[in-house]
Order: C-alpha cells, then sequence, then structure tokens
C-alpha cells in the first residue's frame, strides 16, 4: 500500500499571472520508505515532462522536497505529495488542460508506481 497525494501548486494569491513553474515532490522530512517512491516519481518526470522544471533538493541525497504536510506525515504506508506544475502560471495552466498535459501527468504517476513496485 502506498498514497500519492496529487496536488497543482500556486505562487500567488489568486489575483494575477505568476512566473513560478515547475513539478514536484514532497516527502516528510528525514529518510523514510517514502524517499524511494519519490525518486521513482521523479525519474517519471523527467521522462513525462520534457521541457519543464522540475523542481529538486540534493540537501539530503534524494531529489525530493520535504515538509511535515500532514496528510503524508499521519499514514503507515509510503506516502509522498506531487504538485503537478502552477495553477497561477499561463503556461503551466495551457500544458495541464490540454490532452497532452493531463496524460503526462497520468502517466508520470503510473510509470513512478511501476518504478516504485518493480524494486
Amino acid at each position: 500500500m502506498l498514497l500519492i497525494a496529487i496536488h497543482v501548486n500556486a505562487a500567488g494569491n489568486g489575483q494575477q499571472w505568476m512566473d513560478a513553474r515547475g513539478w514536484c515532490c514532497f516527502t516528510t522530512v528525514g529518510k523514510t520508505n517514502a524517499d524511494a517512491l519519490a525518486t521513482c516519481l521523479y525519474e517519471a518526470a523527467a521522462s513525462q515532462l520534457p521541457g519543464h522544471r522540475i523542481r529538486k533538493d540534493y540537501s539530503d541525497d534524494d531529489p525530493d522536497l520535504e515538509k511535515d504536510f500532514y496528510i503524508i506525515r499521519h499514514t503507515s504506508c509510503p506516502a509522498v505529495l506531487t504538485e503537478n506544475l502552477f495553477m497561477d502560471n499561463r503556461d503551466d495552466v495551457a500544458f495541464l488542460e490540454s490532452a497532452e498535459g493531463s496524460q503526462a501527468i497520468v502517466n508520470l504517476h503510473v510509470e513512478g508506481i511501476r518504478r516504485y513496485l518493480a524494486q
């Protein structure tokens, strides 16, 4: 069993278009079983989102960002939260609303899960 909370990020307050862009995946602080899942999702994002920024933080030797979001902190299975581009960036929204973009988001999650389960 695993948990993936799928979200779209935002950088502003909803009043204007912003410049922030990119995809990322969060785990909780510290080394956990979710780090391997996040790494698999990062590998999938690189293949499914060419040309898009992939936001990473290697300060703990893996690409995921860390934050103790309630939904991923309070679960007993490996849990991550993905931020799938920005809802207040005009280009990201256009991609997300396209058939190609929505399929890329689905594909990266499916591919990431498959990679994780194959380990």
